[in-house]
């Protein structure tokens, strides 16, 4: 049975971006019958800094609150704030779970901005923590999504994603775009193959691929279908078509957690989000409550300075809310390093190699350790706001 969408989080900061996001949320939320609840997060670094006297967590609600009725009241749209203070993919995911949302709709600044080191990593962090689909706005809201673009590996993963967007936005048309592999010139040459025995595979898997992208159409509806040659450059190929295609929505699956780092269609689904051009709607499928079984929300302001006032080192807050985070972000590295020891000596038993891994890592940490305790990142710090 396809997922509900009964409540929508949108993540909001002052940028020009985060009101197209707005503005895409209340569009979908008016269409869906979906209850519509706004985020802003305050970065605890921003708290901690000398340079910020005080932070009025009441008068920041103030202000977005004006800003985001400017959208809301026309629509006569009703909506549940939030503002807290914190990691913002930790926070964001934190109420993407304890509020049960079932769509998060986030806004970039562009290409740019989704590549770059932070906001690329939080945008990616976030569709792996909060394992629901998320709608990532890169474009100046004018209309509803009237044509939407579906790699598709056809996987159930890929099939449900498209069915979900089926769901959420009724009036677009769909066009599924599947990638096969084939056979190059390079390979013709290693493998001694005839040109006339390379028309024939060719063709060959140009027919396979089209028998199977026609049978997986028939399991999702009805669409235009397109098919893209590659050999090892699949992201950039893809990549080529989606620039030169009038798509305003691409749509990927993902198994979810750790899955937008797993080879092939995972990888390509990470490279995509960062680099397409259009809007992309990441899903991932999970199961949740009906409107009858949603417990109710309230809004809040969580104390910003005041936190500090009752003894709580900003320090420690910023480390406690982005500690999930932190300690996510070493597993990562553990495993794909762990991948690559793999795919360098296959012949290895993994656990030795985890074993090898769990030590190198131990001697960096011991490493780091006596650093802290020598006061050598104390400098480093003060270097920062001299």
């Amino acid at each position: 049975m396809m997922k509900e969408v009964n409540r929508i989080l949108v993540a909001i900061d002052k940028s020009l971006m985060a009101r197209e996001a707005l503005k895409r949320a209340i569009a979908i939320a008016k269409a869906n019958e979906a209850q519509l609840v706004v985020m802003h997060v305050i970065e605890s670094s921003l708290i901690a800094s000398p340079f910020v006297k005080s932070l009025d967590g009441e008068g920041i609600k103030k202000q977005l609150i004006v800003e985001i009725n400017k959208l809301t009241s026309p629509e006569n749209m009703e909506y549940i704030f939030f503002i807290e203070a914190g990691s913002a993919a930790s926070a964001i995911a934190l109420k993407v779970k304890s509020a049960n949302i079932d769509l998060l709709i986030i806004g970039t600044h562009g290409k740019d901005d989704i590549s770059s080191h932070y906001f690329g990593s939080t945008t990616l962090k976030l569709i792996q923590k909060t394992r629901i689909p998320v709608l990532i706005v890169k474009n100046e809201v004018k209309d509803v999504y009237k044509k939407i673009l579906a790699p598709t590996n056809l996987s159930e993963y890929s099939k449900e994603s498209i069915l979900f967007s089926h769901t959420l936005f009724k009036e677009a048309s769909l066009k599924y775009l599947h990638a096969y592999i084939t056979v190059d010139e390079f390979q013709a040459l290693t493998y001694r193959i005839s040109k006339d025995q390379q028309g024939k595979f060719k063709k060959e898997l140009l027919t396979e691929a089209h028998l199977a992208l026609e049978k997986f159409v028939k399991d999702v509806g009805e669409g235009e279908m397109a098919l893209v040659e590659y050999n090892a450059s699949i992201n950039e190929d893809l990549l080529s078509y989606i620039e030169k295609d009038e798509t305003n929505l691409l749509v990927l699956g993902s198994k979810g957690v750790g899955n937008l780092n797993s080879f092939l269609f995972g990888s390509t689904a990470s490279y995509l989000v960062q680099n397409a051009p259009t809007d992309v709607l990441v899903y991932v499928p999970v199961i949740t409550k009906s409107k009858q079984d949603m417990k109710p929300i309230k809004e809040e302001v969580k104390p910003v300075k005041e936190e500090i006032k009752a003894g709580i080192s900003p320090i420690q807050k910023d480390l406690d809310s982005r500690k999930e985070e932190i300690m996510d972000d070493l597993e990562t590295l553990f495993e794909e390093n762990l991948k690559y020891a793999n795919w360098n000596i296959p012949e290895a038993p993994d656990q030795e190699v985890a074993e090898g891994l769990v030590a190198i890592l131990t001697e960096k940490l011991n490493e780091i350790n006596q650093k802290v305790k020598d006061g050598k990142y104390q400098e480093k710090r003060r270097g920062i706001f001299s």
